[in-house]
């Protein structure tokens, strides 16, 4: 199967600017709801997150999803702070709570990326504080809109720094199943012992030579991935490989040579692949086609 892969910078920078949201209908695996509903937490055309959540609820009712509950940072300017939302299914009974990633033009977002300081986290161990501050920002809006969803199959979900604040919300509230997408890491071994204690289903997706799956660096303040990745090579290929596995390293290197000269020189297409590969389409793309 051909997968396409996109290396323009737009869809790096901007995902939800040229995205079309669940163009096949509704996904039948939760790995493939999942992304989609990761990149769906990018849509932003206004000036305001509120204007765009008409338009949300309609693409989800498209997708048999009957009730949806808006979380953002209400002390923030609009457009700024952390942004998610909460879908339920409610003949299905099934839920997905996703969080909006880094967006490129909100200085809140990128504070919080580069604040890595640990700090204690309640539960155990020690997390990155920029990720904790944006969970936090409105976990108590997310917290009480989780009773609705009571009894029913519960996945949360984002991508990159969504993916981060998914996690991080996972060990608040266990979900059924955590689907993470070009996560940094979040926490040190303690808190990652608390997820394993919570026995969270978890599946954490990275694209060959993304960049923020690398950050922060490993043996840098404690910080370790949680669980060994579903790994996107080089041919857009999906395996499960232990994290540090030297075939991730080699494949990664291969990678990066094709891509100068396919990519690197194009106009309007981003310079190199580790941050090309971090674009959410390119994860869409592969998981929907991988798993339908």
């Amino acid at each position: 199967m051909d997968i396409p892969y996109s290396a323009e910078r737009d869809d790096l920078y901007y995902p939800a600017k040229r995205a079309v949201f669940f163009p096949n209908g509704r996904p039948q695996s939760d790995a493939a709801l999942c992304v989609e509903m990761a990149l769906l937490a990018y849509c932003r055309q206004n000036t305001c997150f509120a204007f765009d959540q008409p338009r949300i609820r309609k693409i989800l009712a498209s997708i048999q999803f009957t009730d949806c509950d808006f979380f953002e940072d209400l002390k923030a300017p609009p457009t700024r702070g952390s942004h998610g939302f909460l879908a339920l299914d409610e003949e299905k009974q099934l839920a997905v709570l996703a969080f909006r990633g880094t967006d490129k033009d909100d200085p809140t977002d990128l504070s919080d990326d580069f604040n890595a300081w640990p700090e204690k986290w309640q539960g155990g161990g020690n997390v990155h504080t920029g990720f904790a501050d944006a969970l936090l920002e409105i976990w108590d809006q997310v917290n009480p809109a989780l009773r609705k969803a009571k009894g029913y199959k519960l996945l949360f979900t984002g991508h990159s720094l969504g993916a981060a604040v998914a996690t991080l919300a996972a060990s608040l509230q266990a979900p059924t199943s955590l689907y993470t997408f070009g996560s940094p890491r979040v926490g040190d071994t303690s808190f990652m012992n608390l997820l394993l204690g919570n026995k969270i289903d978890n599946h954490r997706y990275v694209d060959c030579s993304d960049l923020v799956a690398r950050v922060p660096p490993k043996n840098v303040l404690g910080y370790e991935h949680f669980g060994d990745p579903y790994y996107i090579d080089w041919h857009r290929a999906i395996q499960q490989r232990a994290e540090g596995d030297p075939y991730l390293d080699q494949d990664q290197d291969d990678a990066e040579d094709d891509y100068l000269v396919r990519y690197s020189w194009r106009i309007g297409d981003v310079a190199l692949r580790p941050l090309a590969d971090h674009a959410p389409v390119n994860y869409v793309w592969q998981v929907t086609a991988a798993t339908p």
